[in-house]
C-alpha cells in the first residue's frame, strides 16, 4: 500500500513538474508578444484573453482525472491579479471557466471556485497599480503568501469533500504547494527581468533625448514633437536666449554659467503652458513650441516670461537681472515649413538683441516686426 502510495505521489510530482515547464514556455512566449500585442486601449481585453488561453493550455496537460489535486491552471490567473487587480484576473477566469462546463469536468464548480475564482481574489489582494507600469517589481514573498492561501483552502475543500485528512493527501498537497510556489516565483522572476530591461530601455531614451546639462529635453527630442504636432495644427515657435550670457561666463567662469544655464531651463519648463514644449536648442538658447497662435495671447505670453526670468532670484554671483529675448513665429497652417518657422523665430530673436535685448519680436513680414514690451 505504501509502495503504491508513493508511486502515486511521483507520478504527480512529474506530471506537475511537467506543468510547471509548460507555464514557464508560455509565460515566456507572452513576455515576448507583450509590447507587440498589449495596446494600451486593449489591455485589459488581451490580457484577459491570453491569460484564459494559458489556463486552458494548462488543462489540456495529462492529470488524473480521479484527484482532486490540481494543475496548474491558477498560475496564469494569479499572475494576471498580480499585474493587473481584480478586474482583469476574473474576466481571465470566465474562459477557462466555459471549458470546463464544456468537457463537463467532474466537480467542475468546485474546480471553477478553487483554481479559477479563488485565485483571481486572492492574488488580486495584492496588486499595486504601478505593477503594470512597468516600474515596479512583484515582490517574491507576494507569491509565495498567495501559494500558501491557496493551498490551505484546497486542503480545507478537498477534506471536506472527503471527510478525511490522510497523510497521503497533505503530502500531495505540499508537494504541490512546492511546484506551485517554484512555479509562480520563476515566472515573477521573468516579469520582474524584463520589467528591468523595460526600465533601462526607457532610461537610455530618456538620455538620448534629454539634454544633459539643463535636463531638458534636446532639440533631436523636440524636432519629433513638433513635426507630430505640426501635421496636425498650426503652431508658433519661440527662440529664446539669454542676454549677456557670454560676458556672465567671462566674469564668473564656465560653472557658473553652466548653473545660470540650468535655472533659467528649469524656470522656463515651469512657465510654459501645459501643452506647450520646450527644449534647449544649444548654447544658452532654448526652444519653445506653443499651441498659443492667437497674436494678443502670446504676447502676453512672452512678456510674462521674460518678467518672470528677470525677478526670479539666481543663485549665481551676478547683481545684475538675468533677462532674456526672444523672436516668435507662427506658422499659418500645417501646410507651412516647420523648419522655416524655426529660422523666422530665430531672426526676429536677433532682432530683439539688436534692439535691446529683455523684450520679443514677432516675425511677421520682410524684415521682421519688432515689438517693444520689455
Amino acid at each position: 500500500m505504501l509502495t503504491l502510495i508513493r508511486s502515486g505521489i511521483r507520478r504527480m510530482y512529474y506530471i506537475s513538474f511537467t506543468h510547471a515547464c509548460t507555464l514557464i514556455a508560455l509565460s515566456y512566449v507572452a513576455l515576448k508578444l507583450k509590447n507587440r500585442l498589449f495596446m494600451e486601449r486593449h489591455t485589459m481585453l488581451i490580457a484577459s484573453l491570453l491569460t484564459g488561453i494559458a489556463c486552458i493550455v494548462m488543462m489540456l496537460q495529462p492529470f488524473p482525472n480521479d484527484s482532486l489535486l490540481t494543475d496548474l491552471r491558477f498560475a496564469p490567473i494569479i499572475m494576471a491579479g498580480l499585474r493587473f487587480g481584480s478586474v482583469v484576473s476574473l474576466l481571465s477566469a470566465i474562459l477557462p471557466s466555459l471549458y470546463i462546463f464544456h468537457i463537463g469536468e467532474p466537480l467542475g464548480l468546485v474546480r471553477i471556485m478553487q483554481d479559477l475564482v479563488l485565485p483571481a481574489i486572492v492574488s488580486s489582494q495584492f496588486y499595486k497599480k504601478d505593477h503594470d507600469s512597468g516600474y515596479a517589481m512583484i515582490p517574491f514573498q507576494d507569491g509565495i503568501k498567495i501559494c500558501v492561501i491557496m493551498a490551505a483552502i484546497r486542503l480545507g475543500i478537498q477534506a471536506y469533500l472527503r471527510y478525511e485528512l490522510t497523510p497521503s493527501l497533505i503530502a500531495s498537497h505540499l508537494i504541490m504547494l512546492a511546484l506551485s510556489v517554484l512555479a509562480i516565483l520563476v515566472l515573477i522572476v521573468m516579469y520582474n527581468d524584463d520589467n528591468r530591461s523595460m526600465i533601462l530601455q526607457r532610461r537610455f531614451e530618456l538620455l538620448a533625448n534629454q539634454d544633459g546639462l539643463t535636463g531638458l529635453p534636446n532639440l533631436r527630442s523636440f524636432m519629433s514633437i513638433a513635426r507630430n504636432t505640426f501635421q496636425q495644427r498650426p503652431i508658433s515657435i519661440m527662440m529664446i536666449d539669454i542676454d549677456n550670457f557670454k560676458r556672465y561666463n567671462d566674469t564668473f567662469g564656465h560653472l557658473q554659467g553652466d548653473k545660470l544655464l540650468r535655472e533659467v531651463g528649469q524656470l522656463l519648463r515651469s512657465l510654459i503652458d501645459e501643452r506647450d514644449y520646450a527644449a534647449r536648442y544649444g548654447g544658452e538658447e532654448f526652444i519653445v513650441m506653443s499651441h498659443t497662435v492667437d497674436f494678443p495671447q502670446l504676447e502676453q505670453y512672452a512678456r510674462r516670461l521674460c518678467h518672470a526670468v528677470a525677478a526670479h532670484p539666481y543663485q549665481g554671483t551676478c547683481s545684475t537681472p538675468t533677462t532674456i529675448s526672444i523672436g516668435i513665429s507662427v506658422s499659418g497652417s500645417s501646410k507651412d515649413d516647420l523648419l522655416r518657422i524655426i529660422s523666422e523665430a530665430d531672426e526676429a530673436l536677433y532682432i530683439s538683441k539688436n534692439n535691446g535685448k529683455n523684450r520679443h519680436t514677432f516675425y511677421i513680414t520682410e524684415p521682421p516686426l519688432a515689438i517693444n514690451n520689455a
